[in-house]
């Protein structure tokens, strides 16, 4: 660490317990148990503390810049031996195909007839789509293909002479490319530093603004109304559909965001936050939607993409294995699934040996469990020598490496790995010094092998996203990149509602189904305000998402769902509808309350006919519940486990005795709001 931010030692206090961690050059010094010094949330003790800032090692990483100078020092041996074939050899061939080192297509120019010209042009337009390939599906063989053929073409269709000044005007072009291409990178290097230090002057207040506003809700004290479950319904629609139904997704391309998986760990992650917070007492239909998530998750049609990219983009025609090297968009995202599955149910089946079968294809099968995954993203963040590792093959994208390291907190909760705290000072110094520019914005994407990013392919949407993902492992991160949207993204206007500024790029698109508007990125802000505590900006955004841009419609099941919105962003205007303050936070690291874990549990309710708006255990023996009809007023049985065998029950005035197994049924009445006790006779 660098510059006036070197000495800042702060004194923060946890929300989630009354411990205090002394926090040096942004990383903590816990005096308590290693559990408890991963909490994501905190409030400010006394007025001092640069928690937040962005201090001035950011953005200047090191092995970002080996990997981009060991990149030109390859082009420049590969280009100066193509010049000094292109002067040394005799065979017009030979020149024309050396040529084509310096830049694909060049030797077609040297050749200069109309045939190769034309060639020209086409291997150019081709330059976008094969890098794009290489981007989108980690497709490293095309442009390796497109280069080689070009040199390839220009070699067949050479003749006697060649365009001898075409080699210094090819050499002048490259090397004016990659000057200009330095100079803007320096350019908006000094751009950054100048932005740090206008955002370190509103980031201490904005978020201690959010603090300050933010409800803390006690557990068990919230309940789901008619219209919100109605949202929640349509994605229990979505993980309770059969292994073969895909009707809910949006199906266009398993390689990038609008995947099928992606969609199914989003549904399999709201659906867990519905049950942490309002029904953790709740299993059955809830419990069983969850599990299809998972399970789908891991079928030919959701996964066989990787046999493909370990192809094209690793040169493997054999080995397919999702999970052993790379693929963090599969593990990690996979490991946080099951990892808030277990926490908020208890139940323990994916950490049985092949418990989670991965189908890539007819014969390639690959049987992982809970634990075996969290060991293979250790060794993967180990062995990478930027700590985060890649997503497609090469690409390392920073949202899959933070899904996956809250993956890595559940499993230490819950499995007693402890690796999360053991790799939190080189993952997070990796992030801000190898995946963030000085002015702090987090960069979504860097290529391992080149060490170059793509420039603007996300701006404020990232951000909003960032801030979530960061929340459980780095919160500090976590609220400046939410001081970053809610300052500059975010406006409010002289009546009352809200602008959206500065969008670029995939900030205008639903990253679900590419399809252009900004109304999904409104239900991310949604959901990231609802997290940070900023109520009243939450509300406004979905308002506008409801009324403006993606109006709400009923579904013949009764479900509500947003128009044209697609299944993931659907998903995060759900998460910003049903959360609140550190919800994310709490499930990730602290998971339900004990009396939750003793307590009965309603495992039989009939669905669509019955929607669960709460079932929470206050005392480990009894349960507050709240119904209602999913459909008509009826009488519907409902079924219990986990009671104590032997022991009186009543239910809405009806007394029982628990089976021997801990079981008993009631049939209740569901009309409206229909609020029933389950308590224990003494």
């Amino acid at each position: 660490m660098r510059g006036s931010f070197r000495h800042v030692t702060d004194i923060i206090t946890s929300t989630l317990g009354n411990h205090t961690y002394e926090k040096s050059n942004g990383f903590y010094k816990d005096d308590v148990s290693a559990q408890e010094s991963l909490v994501g949330g905190f409030e400010w003790k006394g007025c001092n503390s640069e928690y937040v800032l962005i201090l001035d090692n950011v953005g200047r990483g090191t092995v970002k810049w080996w990997y981009q100078r060991r990149t030109l020092a390859q082009y420049a041996c590969i280009a100066g031996l193509g010049l000094y074939t292109f002067y040394n050899a005799k065979s017009p061939k030979v020149r024309a195909a050396a040529l084509g080192l310096l830049f694909p297509g060049a030797g077609l120019v040297g050749v200069f007839t109309i045939p190769s010209l034309l060639a020209f042009v086409v291997s150019t337009a081709a330059i976008p789509v094969c890098l794009f390939a290489w981007f989108g599906a980690g497709g490293i063989l095309f442009p390796i293909l497109l280069w080689s053929s070009t040199a390839g073409l220009a070699a067949s269709l050479a003749r006697s002479s060649l365009l001898e000044i075409a080699a210094p005007l090819w050499t002048a072009v490259c090397a004016i490319g990659i000057a200009y291409i330095a100079q803007q990178t320096l350019a908006a290097n000094r751009q950054a530093s100048k932005k740090r230090e206008l955002r370190n002057q509103y980031l201490i207040g904005s978020v201690q603004e959010s603090q300050a506003g933010a409800k803390v809700s006690k557990p068990g004290s919230r309940e789901l109304d008619l219209r919100m479950l109605r949202f929640v319904q349509w994605e229990l629609e979505v993980g309770l559909a059969g292994m073969d139904d895909f009707s809910h997704h949006d199906i266009i391309d398993q390689f990038q965001t609008s995947a099928i998986r992606y969609q199914l760990y989003g549904t399999q992650n709201d659906l867990g936050m519905y049950q942490y917070i309002y029904a953790p007492n709740f299993h059955g239909y809830l419990s069983k939607a969850q599990r299809n998530c998972i399970e789908k998750s891991l079928t030919e049609r959701v996964v066989g993409f990787w046999k493909w990219e370990s192809m094209w983009g690793k040169f493997n025609a054999h080995d397919w294995d999702p999970i052993v090297k790379d693929d963090i968009m599969v593990s990690g995202y996979v490991l946080q699934a099951v990892g808030i599955y277990q926490s908020n149910t208890g139940d323990e089946r994916y950490t049985e040996p092949g418990s989670l079968e991965f189908h890539v294809s007819k014969n390639a099968k690959f049987k992982y469990d809970f634990g075996k995954i969290a060991k293979a993203l250790e060794r993967n963040f180990n062995e990478a020598a930027y700590c985060l590792f890649p997503c497609e093959p090469n690409w390392i994208y920073t949202m899959c490496n933070l899904v996956g390291i809250s993956g890595m907190l559940l499993a230490d909760r819950l499995l007693g790995m402890p690796y999360a705290r053991e790799v939190k000072e080189r993952f997070q110094k990796a992030l801000e010094e190898e995946f963030t520019t000085q002015d702090g914005t987090i960069l979504p994407i860097r290529s391992e092998l080149t060490g170059f990013t793509i420039p603007g392919l996300a701006g404020a949407l990232a951000d909003g996203v960032n801030s979530i993902l960061c929340a459980a492992y780095l919160p500090h991160i976590a609220h400046r990149n939410w001081a970053f949207t809610k300052n500059e993204s975010i406006k409010w206007t002289p009546h009352n509602t809200i602008s959206l500024q500065n969008l670029v790029g995939a900030d205008k698109i639903d990253a679900g189904n590419y399809k252009a508007g900004e109304g999904a990125i409104r239900a991310t802000f949604a959901a990231a305000a609802t997290e940070f505590g900023d109520e009243r900006i939450s509300k406004e955004l979905l308002r506008q998402l409801d009324e403006e841009y993606h109006p709400v419609i009923e579904m013949k099941s009764g479900a509500l769902k947003n128009q044209g919105l697609s299944t993931l962003s659907q998903g995060a205007a759900t998460r910003a509808r049903i959360g609140g303050y550190q919800d994310w936070v709490n499930m990730i690291t602290k998971g339900p309350e004990e009396s939750v874990k003793r307590g009965p549990i309603l495992d039989e309710v009939p669905y669509p006919e019955v929607l669960v708006g709460k079932c929470y255990s206050h005392d480990g023996e009894g349960l507050e519940i709240v119904l209602y009809p999913g459909r008509k007023t009826a009488q519907f049985e409902l079924g219990f486990r986990n009671l104590k065998p032997g022991v009186e029950y009543s239910l809405g005035g009806e007394r029982k005795v628990a089976g021997d197994d801990g079981r008993a049924t009631w049939k209740v009445e569901v009309d409206g709001r229909t609020a029933l006790d389950l308590v224990l006779m003494k």
